[in-house]
């Protein structure tokens, strides 16, 4: 259903992400995974028209068969709220302060299906009950800041899918709530993309949270793909160092329902922290905070590798075994 190959995504001259191939099917989701700084916003809002201004992105990305790169801003404005979704970090921001949270659902149900303003209305108080709102009808008529944190992520997810997108982007939505609230977002997106068929592209730096609503994870490093695959056997038999190294460093074997009992866990570091753009090292990206390197891991970056379901590239990868594939 959307189908990535050899993005690219450049700022200045300088490289933030290459990715040689990334598929998401109809109704299935898949985790962005990394560090802060490891390219996993800019890849999923490169993905439809929401990369900074001044960035050159090239490559493909398509969706449903549709080629993205080289669409207009417009034809991108109208691809999203109608095909995608997107539910921002921060809800707060997101929102309009000067609109009633019911007008700002309706508005994509007006300007990308035609309804008229008593019948978007309608369609946005219901889209409010869907989202485990209480009273939806009173909260239409409120104001965002007079809502909390977590009624307005939930007011963000009802406007993401208010046209009943394909695929519904997800940044780190749950990151400014409570780790309750966490749970109630995380366990409604679930739902959503279940009874919609509707797939999800979540991105997190937590893979506790990335396994409680994920079926697969890509884990990002300098806006690198350094892993893929089914999202419980990438974290109980990481291939790359730098998945291993994140797998210490998470409490990563979490369901929705044991969100609330992570917080007080002992939790292990990675050594240094995520260059800037433009500074990383030759070969491996993470080679110079890697316990593990070798010499050859400044040099070409090794074929990709398939050992316990999922796909891999180290030099000195963290599992036994496996074998070469063809690279995307």
């Amino acid at each position: 259903m959307l189908e990535i190959r050899n993005l690219k995504v450049e700022i200045g001259g300088r490289e933030i992400v290459m990715i040689d191939a990334l598929d998401l099917g109809t109704g299935e989701r898949l985790g962005l995974v990394g560090e802060s700084g490891s390219g996993k916003t800019m890849s999923a809002m490169s993905a439809v028209g929401l990369q900074p201004q001044g960035a050159r992105v090239t490559g493909s990305i398509k969706l449903g068969g549709r080629e993205l790169i080289g669409l207009s801003d417009g034809q991108l404005a109208q691809l999203r709220g109608a095909e995608v979704g997107v539910v921002f970090q921060d809800p707060l921001r997101s929102l309009n302060p000067l609109m009633r949270v019911g007008s700002q659902v309706a508005e994509p149900l007006r300007l990308h299906a035609g309804l008229s303003k008593s019948a978007a209305m309608e369609r946005a108080v219901a889209l409010l009950e869907e989202v485990r709102l209480p009273d939806p009808q009173g909260l239409a008529r409120r104001y965002p800041h007079q809502l909390s944190g977590g009624q307005r992520q939930r007011v963000l997810i009802a406007m993401a899918i208010a046209c009943s997108p394909k695929l519904l982007i997800a940044d780190e939505p749950t990151t400014a709530l409570d780790v309750t609230v966490q749970k109630d977002i995380l366990e409604l997106l679930l739902r959503l993309s279940r009874e919609r068929g509707m797939a999800l592209l979540f991105v997190s730096h937590n893979l506790g949270v990335i396994r409680a609503v994920s079926e697969k994870v890509a884990v990002l490093y300098g806006g690198h793909l350094m892993e893929i695959g089914p999202v419980d056997e990438v974290l109980r038999h990481p291939g790359h160092r730098y998945t291993e190294a994140l797998v210490g460093a998470n409490p990563g074997r979490s369901r929705v329902a044991d969100l609330p009992s992570q917080q007080g866990q002992h939790l292990t570091t990675i050594e240094g922290a995520v260059p800037a753009a433009g500074r990383f090292p030759s070969g491996c990206r993470f080679r110079n905070r890697c316990a593990f390197s070798l010499p050859g891991c400044a040099g070409d970056i090794p074929q990709t590798r398939l050992a316990s379901g999922h796909l891999f590239r180290c030099l000195n990868p963290a599992i036994e075994g496996g074998a070469d594939v063809a690279a995307g």
